[in-house]
């Protein structure tokens, strides 16, 4: 009986290993890839190369880490392998059959309601509005107002002004930009009112606009300016746009340039071509103005004028020319057509360093109008006649100058000058210069200023230094307080002059839109004692 049980369990398992050879398979690898201390081979798990099968290569065992359906990788436990090389791998065929039932895609529903649905960041989000200064919410008054006074006592008279100005727009619609503009100032002087210089209203605009405050398609009324060369108008103004392109035409009376009352003894007139493209690189500006002015009701003013601008990245370009025909036998001896002024501006801008040259030519102005209202002599210089005719203008006068100016900035200081040199063809003929340098060193609040100034004019010549201190008070206050002392002489005196000056300058900014700056100017020297106060309040409500 023991012998028969014996065989029994013999057969059994010569049976169990049999089938399991029989379920076992060789079957070939490759390796594809070598990566640091893995090697990938195929075939994968679509072969029976499952997590933990083991494959021999060049006589080692291997085990397989991890396998897809083409792929298996073997951790190659400091042993060397190379793409290409080729082995056997006895892979149990019931648990790759295993495998692949595993591996069989389990149908959508299966997975139904598995996940919570996704939460929007908006749903638990609580943003709070952030005030950035610049916005404009439509249907609301939008209001600037600025205080300004002035006072100042010297031996034997004192005088004081003071301003307060208000500066608005009303959004008349919400959904059409038709506004209204208001620029206007109450005056008020020690010496009282007058009709000219000295009135207590002064309006630089009233106008009512369609479009925006800068370039509107229609203005009515005092306008602030009619064109990028004419200043204020009480008239109209009409454009339209072409993709880049604006055309416009401007045309009403012109205001007294002193008092700002309105007037019919001049008016102005013309069109305006303009070239506006801020999509470009150098985002270029154009401006053509053709314009004519009469004055008492006879044509004075012929004009053309051309302004230009462009900045690309750091550099800044900006030029202006202007040209005036004038009739036959005008009083100021000038050709028909005559080059009155241009002028061109390059300067580099980077982190507060800067670098820029500035070129003039101006001839003096010349019109009906400013000859109606200043003596003579002021528009030209007279030349001497041959026999007893009185004397006429030269016609000749100009007066060009060119400036350069650097600046440096650094965290704990910086350092900025400029120098300009000018030549002039009138009454005077020669040759002035000045020049300026200022220095400025940072030690965590406080700054210590130096600098110093030098020139030369036909009136006079002068040199001044200065030396200053300065700091933050408080978070809100800022205060200066500078030592310029300064030697003057004038063409017309006996010798010079020695002056000094005491500047003491403060901030104080109130709160975000209120800003209150106030300045004190003492100086000493000669018979010009003078003490003379100056303060400027801001007002700029956030929308």
């Amino acid at each position: 009986m023991t012998r028969l049980v014996l065989v029994l369990v013999l057969v059994l398992v010569l049976v169990l290993v049999l089938a399991r050879a029989a379920l076992a398979e060789p079957v070939a690898v490759k390796v594809t890839e070598v990566a640091g201390n893995l090697a990938y081979v195929t075939p994968g798990r679509a072969a029976g190369l499952v997590r933990g099968a083991k494959v021999k290569i060049r006589g080692r065992d291997y085990t397989v880490l991890e396998s897809t359906e083409k792929t298996a990788s073997l951790q190659l436990e400091g042993h060397a392998l190379a793409v290409g090389d080729s082995g056997v791998a006895n892979v149990d065929r019931s648990a790759a059959t295993a495998t692949q039932q595993l591996a069989k895609p389990r149908p959508a529903s299966a997975f139904v309601g598995q996940w919570p649905d996704a939460v929007l960041p908006a749903q638990t989000q609580s943003p709070a509005a952030v005030p950035l200064g610049a916005g404009k919410a439509p249907g609301r008054a939008h209001v600037t107002v600025i205080g300004h006074g002035y006072g100042v006592v010297a031996k034997g008279n004192s005088a004081a002004d003071g301003e307060a100005r208000v500066i608005a727009s009303f959004d008349a619609m919400t959904e059409r930009p038709l506004a209204a503009d208001v620029d206007v100032s109450g005056r008020a002087f020690s010496t009282g009112w007058n009709s000219g210089t000295q009135t207590p209203f002064f309006a630089r605009a009233l106008q009512l606009r369609y479009g925006s405050a800068y370039d509107p398609s229609f203005a009515l009324g005092r306008l602030r300016f009619a064109a990028s060369s004419v200043g204020m108008l009480d008239g109209g103004r009409v454009a339209t746009h072409f993709g880049t392109y604006e055309v416009a035409a401007f045309g009403g009376l012109e205001p007294d340039p002193v008092s700002g009352k309105p007037s019919t003894s001049a008016s102005r007139f013309g069109t305006e071509l303009v070239y506006d493209d801020h999509d470009a690189a150098w985002q270029p500006r154009i401006a053509i103005d053709a314009l004519g002015s009469t004055w008492m009701g006879q044509l004075d003013e012929r004009r053309l004028s051309i302004v230009a601008s462009a900045n690309h990245a750091s550099t800044w370009l900006d030029g202006w020319a202007e040209a005036q025909q004038f009739p036959a036998n005008n009083p100021w001896n000038a050709k028909a057509v005559e080059l009155t002024g241009a002028g061109g501006t390059a300067e580099w801008r980077e982190h507060g360093n800067h670098l820029g040259i500035d070129l003039v030519f101006l001839r003096p102005e010349r019109s009906l109008q400013l000859q109606a209202l200043l003596p003579t002599g002021w528009l030209c210089t007279f030349a001497p006649q041959p026999g007893n005719v009185a004397e006429k203008c030269a016609g000749s006068d100009y007066w060009d100058a060119a400036s350069a100016s650097a600046g440096v900035r650094r965290t704990h200081w910086s350092l900025d000058a400029v120098g300009t040199i000018g030549d002039s063809h009138g009454v005077y003929r020669g040759y002035d210069a000045s020049g300026y340098v200022r220095g400025e060193v940072r030690v965590g609040t406080i700054r210590i200023i130096a600098g110093g100034s030098g020139g030369h004019a036909s009136f006079a010549d002068w040199v001044a230094a200065e030396a200053g201190l300065g700091a933050n008070l408080a978070h809100r206050i800022d205060a200066t307080v500078t030592y310029r002392p300064e030697l003057l002489d004038y063409e017309a005196s006996t010798g010079p002059s020695r002056l000094q000056s005491i500047v003491v300058d403060a901030h104080y900014a109130l709160a975000p839109g209120y800003d209150l700056a106030a300045s004190s100017l003492l100086t000493l020297g000669s018979d010009r004692d003078a003490l003379a106060l100056l303060a400027t309040f801001v007002w700029r409500p956030l929308p």
